[in-house]
């Protein structure tokens, strides 16, 4: 039987979902650095792409800070008409 210490694993809360049509993965990124990022240069975030959606999993001593929507259409890359 083996035994795991809670202290090793990184408890992430609930993902925020966005739509990832258009979004320049770039800036995504830096904004997630920007927000969820710490001093010591660790991302305290995961990411998921799956069918074009972003799932974002922050820590839980980040608390509940979801991206806002203004912070995400400044994610989104322009489109060609």
């Amino acid at each position: 039987m083996s035994s795991v210490s809670s202290h090793s694993h990184r408890q992430f809360t609930s993902p925020q979902v966005i739509d990832g049509q258009y979004l320049d993965q770039q800036k995504l990124i830096n904004l997630l650095k920007n927000v969820y990022g710490c001093p010591d240069g660790k991302n305290n975030f995961r990411v998921e792409l799956r069918l074009n959606r972003y799932k974002i999993y922050p820590l839980d001593d980040m608390g509940l800070l979801d991206l806002t929507e203004d912070q995400i259409q400044d994610c989104r890359a322009p489109r060609r008409r």
